[in-house]
């Protein structure tokens, strides 16, 4: 069993029982009780369970906002594109990450890798929260106008403090990915806030697990062609994959990639 079936397995428990133990999943799974309380530590921060001495019980409170309920959808696809996406990222870069759930599990990737120096820029609170303490990280955050249920800051003020920052990679969730509508998303505050960030970002980079794909959102953040990179799983249909293989855009479908793509 590994890390990311062994974590399903402990919120599958959480929602059977209400509550779980250290000791009794450490005993079931064979793994050490460290291990699970890691496990559950990382679990509490996603708000998926919430961990309590000795164990864990289910989460009354973040899990059932919008953003709780995306956290606890397609974690494996997600995992493997924030490993994906860390290739693009080298010691000493600025990136921007937004405040989707795949950005989430970017700054995990991040927070578990060897980069270092790396100064990160969001609008998102549980970015924020997930990487603060980290040595290898200096953090800048927005600021603006919070969205409780997102953990997300977008306004006039947001705004005004990117006219004066710039980085080296961005990456960018999506509520749709397709050829004709482009990148769209469904919070307007939020998507003038990516706009405004892709136009400062030296390379754009779209986070899109396989079910973004043929969605449109309501709101348009860029289209196909102002993209470097999209980013998927390899669930992802294969005429889709073959579709966005041939449109002006590095393409990574799993581990595979259409073009080779570096960052100078």
């Amino acid at each position: 069993m590994d890390i990311n079936q062994r974590r399903q397995y402990i919120i599958d428990m959480v929602k059977e029982q209400g509550v779980v133990r250290i000791a009794d999943i450490s005993h079931e799974l064979n793994v050490t009780r460290e291990t699970i309380r890691k496990d559950i530590y990382t679990l509490d921060k996603q708000g998926l369970i919430q961990a309590v001495r000795g164990g864990a019980t289910a989460s009354e409170t973040v899990s059932g906002t919008k953003y709780g309920h995306r956290t606890a959808i397609n974690i494996p696809e997600k995992q493997q594109i924030a490993q994906n996406a860390i290739r693009f990222i080298h010691d000493g870069d600025s990136i921007f990450l937004d405040y989707g759930t795949t950005a989430f599990e970017v700054a995990e990737a991040i927070k578990r890798s060897s980069l270092k120096n790396i100064t990160i820029i969001t609008n998102s609170t549980t970015v924020l929260s997930t990487l603060l303490y980290e040595k290898k990280v200096d953090m800048i955050f927005l600021g603006g106008s919070v969205r409780g249920d997102e953990g997300s800051v977008s306004g006039p003020l947001t705004l005004d403090n990117i006219n004066n920052i710039y980085a080296d990679v961005g990456f960018f969730g999506s509520g749709g990915v397709n050829l004709t509508a482009g990148v769209t998303n469904h919070y307007f505050g939020e998507v003038e806030v990516s706009k405004q960030m892709m136009a400062h970002c030296r390379i754009k980079i779209v986070l899109a697990d396989h079910t973004k794909f043929e969605k449109t959102a309501l709101y348009r953040t860029a289209n196909i062609n102002d993209i470097d990179v999209v980013i998927t799983d390899d669930a992802i249909n294969p005429q889709i994959a073959k579709d966005m293989c041939l449109a002006d855009v590095s393409f990574i479908n799993g581990e595979l990639t259409s073009k080779d793509v570096t960052i100078d």
